[in-house]
C-alpha cells in the first residue's frame, strides 16, 4: 500500500509547478496579484469558488528541452547519446547542476472584501514544493561510457506539502503610496529531503566502482511513529514509511508572512512596486520525523559467460539516525516592478524582476509585458520572459474577464512559438517551464477604480 501512496505523491511533485504567474503582476482585475505582492489589491471585492477559485500547475527548469537532447545529423533525428553528436556539444548546452523544480497552489477557499479605507482578503490553501538538483557529470557519465572518475556529489532532493490559512490587508498610507501584508498559519503534512555527502563513481576497463554517503530525513502523515534510532530501514516494524497515512502525526507547524509596498508617481502613469513572499518556516515535529545515515558501495565488474553470473558487489545500509524535530523555511520570493501606463490607463507597459530562493539554488527571472485594459472589466497580457535559458520565441499570456458578478482568470508564463516536427508530431524545441493558472469567483460590490 505505501508503495503507491508514494507512488501517488511523487506523480503530483511531477505534474505541479509554480504558483505565482508572472504574466498576472500587471492585471489590475485579477485578485491573484495578491499572491506576489500584497499591496497589488482587485478592482473588486470577491469569493473565490472552492477548489477552483485558483489552481495553478506547471514545472520550472534549467536543463530539460527537446533541443538539448535531439541533434538532427546528417539528415536524421538522433538523441544526444548518439555517437554522432560529440561529447562537447552536448555537454556545453548544460548547466553544472541540473535542476527540477516544482509546486502546486490549491485555493480551497478565497475571500476579499474592501472596508472604509482598506481591503481585507483571508483563505485557506494547499500547497506543494518539489526540488530535484543533480551533477552535471551523471550526463556525461552516460555520454562518455568510458574510463573516468565522475562526482555526484551535488545531489539533492527536497520535498514538502503543507496547508495554510492566511489573513491579508492593504492600507494606503497616503493618496500615492499604499503597504501590505498577509500573515499565514502553517500546518505541515509532508517533508522529505535527502543529500549526498560522497558520490564517486570510477570506471575503468575491468570494472565499475562507486560509492554513496549521505543522510536522508522525512516528516509528516506517513513517518512510521515506531521507527526507533540505531535500526535498520526494513526491520520488521521499523520502516520509515507507515502502511497508511498517520493523522496522530499532524503536529508540525509554522508561520510565514508576505510583505509588499506599492508607489504611484507622475500623475499615476509610473507605478513602481515591491513584494516579499513566503517569508517563513515550518517546525516538523520530532513525533513524526526520521532522518538517516546511508551508506553504499558497489562494483560491476561484468558478466561470466560461462556460468552467466552477473558479477557485482553491493553493501548498504540505512540507519536510523535520530527523532529529532528541525525547522525548513520556505521557498521565498522577491517581486521588484515597474508600470507606466499610456492612455488614460488603457494600455501598461511592466517590468518585473522575479527571484526565487529556494533550498538547493536561486533563481532569477525578468519578465517584459504589455497589458490592454478594454474598459473596466477585461484585461489582456502579453508577455516574454528573459534569463533562466529562455529563448525568443517563448511568450506569456494571460486573460481576465470580471463582468458583472463573474471574475474568471486564466493564465501560461511559457508558451513555445518554436516547434519541431518528429515523425507527424510537433513538439516544442526550447521549452524547458511550464507555468499555468485558473481562477474562476464572484465579484462583490462595485468597481473601485
Amino acid at each position: 500500500m505505501k508503495k503507491y501512496i508514494l507512488t501517488l505523491l511523487v506523480s503530483l511533485m511531477a505534474i505541479s509547478a509554480s504558483a505565482q504567474l508572472r504574466t498576472a503582476y500587471f492585471m489590475e482585475g485579477s485578485y491573484f496579484r495578491t499572491d506576489m505582492n500584497p499591496a497589488l489589491i482587485p478592482t473588486r471585492s470577491y469569493f473565490n469558488l472552492p477548489a477552483i477559485g485558483g489552481v495553478g500547475v506547471g514545472l520550472n527548469n534549467n536543463f530539460l528541452s527537446v533541443s538539448n537532447f535531439v541533434y538532427q545529423k546528417e539528415g536524421q533525428l538522433v538523441t544526444a547519446l548518439d555517437s554522432r553528436v560529440p561529447a562537447s556539444e552536448f555537454l556545453a548546452k548544460l548547466p553544472d547542476v541540473p535542476t527540477v523544480a516544482q509546486s502546486l497552489n490549491l485555493n480551497l477557499l478565497g475571500v476579499g472584501f474592501y472596508t472604509k479605507k482598506m481591503f481585507w482578503n483571508f483563505g485557506i490553501n494547499a500547497r506543494m514544493n518539489s526540488e530535484i538538483a543533480t551533477s552535471k557529470d551523471l550526463f556525461r557519465i552516460a555520454k562518455n561510457i568510458g574510463n573516468g572518475t565522475y562526482n555526484l556529489s551535488s545531489t539533492s532532493l527536497d520535498m514538502s506539502a503543507y496547508g495554510e490559512v492566511y489573513l491579508g490587508f492593504c492600507l494606503p498610507l497616503t493618496k500615492y503610496f499604499r503597504v501590505g501584508a498577509k500573515v499565514k498559519g502553517l500546518v505541515g503534512l509532508l517533508n522529505v529531503g535527502a543529500q549526498l555527502s560522497e558520490g564517486d563513481i570510477s570506471v575503468t576497463p575491468d570494472a565499475v566502482t562507486g560509492t554513496v554517503r549521505g543522510k536522508i530525513r522525512g516528516s509528516g502523515l506517513m513517518v512510521n511513529p515506531n521507527y526507533k534510532p540505531g535500526s535498520k530501514y526494513g526491520e520488521g516494524d521499523y520502516d520509515i514509511m507507515a502502511e497508511q497515512l498517520n493523522l496522530n502525526n499532524l503536529k508540525s507547524g509554522g508561520l510565514a508572512v508576505d510583505l509588499g509596498a506599492e508607489l504611484r508617481i507622475l500623475d499615476d502613469h509610473l507605478k513602481v512596486s515591491v513584494g516579499v513572499i513566503d517569508l517563513g518556516f515550518i517546525k516538523w515535529s520530532d513525533a513524526s520525523a526520521a532522518a538517516a545515515d546511508i551508506s553504499a558501495d558497489f562494483g560491476y565488474r561484468g558478466v561470466d559467460f560461462e556460468s552467466g553470473e552477473v558479477m557485482t558487489d553491493m553493501e548498504a545500509s540505512a540507519i536510523m539516525a535520530s527523532r529529532e524535530s528541525y525547522v525548513r523555511r520556505l521557498n521565498c520570493t522577491l517581486n521588484i516592478g515597474a508600470e507606466y501606463n499610456v492612455l488614460d490607463n488603457h494600455i501598461a507597459f511592466g517590468l518585473l524582476s522575479h527571484t526565487e530562493f529556494r533550498q538547493a539554488h536561486t533563481i532569477s527571472e525578468l519578465t517584459a509585458s504589455v497589458n490592454f485594459r478594454l474598459g473596466r472589466d477585461f484585461t489582456t497580457t502579453f508577455s516574454h520572459t528573459f534569463c533562466g535559458r529562455n529563448y525568443p520565441g517563448i511568450f506569456g499570456f494571460a486573460l481576465n474577464a470580471h463582468p458583472g458578478g463573474i471574475n474568471l482568470f486564466l493564465g501560461m508564463d511559457y508558451i513555445e512559438t518554436n516547434y519541431a516536427t518528429y515523425g507527424e508530431i510537433p513538439v516544442p524545441k526550447n521549452l524547458k517551464s511550464f507555468n499555468f493558472y485558473f481562477g474562476l469567483g464572484f465579484n462583490l460590490g462595485k468597481n473601485k477604480f
